[in-house]
């Protein structure tokens, strides 16, 4: 049985630490699919990252730390008195990540070659239950910049977690986001900002969905820190636009303009009109709210005056229903009707339920407006059925709601 031997640093101090392994070729006939899943299981918990593998030798053969990266832990014995050191050590030379040894020794030979049942069992724990161990530590001296050919190989492909957790945001937002969360930990080892902006602004994006400000605050604030970082306008655009969503459902609404405001600032540096478009929308709303009817009519005007000379029709009609929403505030029902009916022919010739979702439930406004109770029941319901063939829930419920009202008052007026 050859002994491998691993002296590493104790928490980045000059002092040192030592645990002898045992090959594991020769221990166990490990599972290659168990190999691998100790490998990816690196981004699965949280550990302490330090850069302190002081030497690594096999038998009487001293080899280059550099190529070599360890998982090492204790685990508590029953008495909590006493504790098992364990080590799992792999390799990385050529583009290929092997698994060289574990241990330790002692329980290897107790296990013994035939028997790797119980180390095998332990080194399952280290990853596994890691609520049993304490003092976790990767230890390597290879530079970050390696993990991204070792996150090939393993197949933590991290901008395809992005894109798979994305997909799930809607029917398993708690898997998504420890989907993400691994991205973005995968991105942070490789030292990729690009990267790391990306997965910490779905994340932003998912806790923002799910109601959960206070982490989408936090974790807004540092994709903003990696936006500037990258320099990229449309970027910071992003994480400026959302912190606006996150104040105006939060009511906060002089605040949500600043917001918008600098977004808009960013679309226009980034020569992006239909992020203009959306901050310009965005602003109109927020003055709406404040019943600063004008300054949101400027702002939607202004939208749609963009789109149109953009030649942009989703986005004229988007812009033509918010029109139409304060010229019903302001009674002014002949101009809104003329702009929702625009609105309604583009969104039908573009196929978009969410587009006609709003319309329908703004010509319900409409109607209502007018006290015709009966119309306004055709649109909303009309709404809601689109709401719920969108699985838009919230927006269901609102219009389900509304059609109830127009039922109440047609039927008080018998």
């Amino acid at each position: 049985m050859v002994t491998w031997k691993v002296t590493f640093a104790l928490g980045g101090t000059e002092d040192t630490d030592v645990i002898d392994l045992s090959d594991a070729e020769n221990l166990v006939d490990w599972d290659p699919e168990f190999k691998g899943e100790l490998i990816s299981s690196f981004f699965k918990t949280e550990y302490a990252w330090i850069q302190g593998l002081r030497s690594v030798s096999r038998g009487d053969l001293e080899m280059s730390p550099k190529n070599f990266l360890v998982v090492v832990g204790r685990k508590w014995g029953e008495s909590r008195t006493r504790n098992i050191p364990m080590g799992v050590l792999f390799e990385f030379t050529d583009g290929d990540l092997r698994l060289r040894a574990v241990g330790p020794k002692s329980l290897s030979e107790k296990s013994g070659v035939d028997g790797g049942d119980l180390l095998l069992g332990l080194v399952s724990d280290l990853f596994d239950k890691p609520n049993l161990w304490r003092n976790k530590i990767i230890i390597a001296s290879m530079p970050k910049s390696e993990w991204r050919v070792i996150g090939d190989i393993i197949g933590e492909e991290p901008w395809g977690l992005i894109e798979q957790g994305r997909r799930m945001t809607k029917s398993e937002p708690k898997k998504a986001m420890d989907i993400l969360s691994k991205a973005s930990k995968i991105f942070d080892v490789l030292a990729d900002v690009n990267g790391q902006f990306h997965a910490v602004f779905a994340q932003a994006e998912l806790t923002l969905d799910t109601k959960n400000y206070d982490l989408a605050k936090e974790l807004l604030s540092k994709a903003q820190i990696l936006a500037s970082q990258l320099g990229d306008p449309m970027l910071e655009e992003n994480v400026a636009s959302t912190e606006g969503i996150l104040l105006y459902e939060s009511r906060v609404y002089d605040q949500a303009i600043s917001k918008f405001e600098e977004a808009l600032t960013y679309a226009k540096k980034a020569n992006r009109h239909k992020a203009v478009i959306n901050a310009l929308c965005n602003l109109g709303e927020c003055y709406f709210r404040l019943r600063q009817y004008e300054e949101a009519m400027r702002q939607f005007d202004k939208a749609r005056s963009l789109a149109e000379e953009r030649n942009e029709p989703q986005s004229l009609a988007i812009a033509q229903v918010y029109l139409a929403k304060v010229l019903i505030a302001h009674k002014s029902i002949d101009q809104a009707e003329y702009y929702l009916r625009e609105a309604k022919e583009r969104f039908e010739q573009l196929e978009d339920i969410k587009g006609l979702m709003m319309t329908h439930g703004s010509f319900g406004d409409l109607e209502a407006a007018q006290k015709n109770f009966e119309g306004a029941l055709i649109h909303y319901e009309l709404a809601s059925e689109q709401a719920q063939s969108l699985n838009k829930h919230i927006f269901q419920e609102h219009f389900y709601q509304k059609a109830q009202d127009m039922r109440n008052r047609l039927m008080d007026s018998l």
